[in-house]
């Protein structure tokens, strides 16, 4: 392993450890995110059918 290798590693252990915990953060709330556009969808119903009671046909 030469110096650069070694440099690249040691360049990803500091920025996994000072920048890790707001990856997570943010990859928390993007899957909240996701999660709340799909019970919202989901509430919403199909399109097109609106005033429509009653399951698809």
């Amino acid at each position: 392993m030469n110096p650069h290798h070694t440099a690249d590693l040691l360049s990803a252990a500091v920025f996994a450890r000072v920048f890790g915990s707001d990856a997570l953060a943010l990859l928390r709330r993007a899957a909240a995110a996701g999660v709340r556009i799909g019970i919202s969808e989901l509430h919403r119903g199909p399109r097109g059918l609106r005033g429509r009671r009653g399951g698809e046909r």
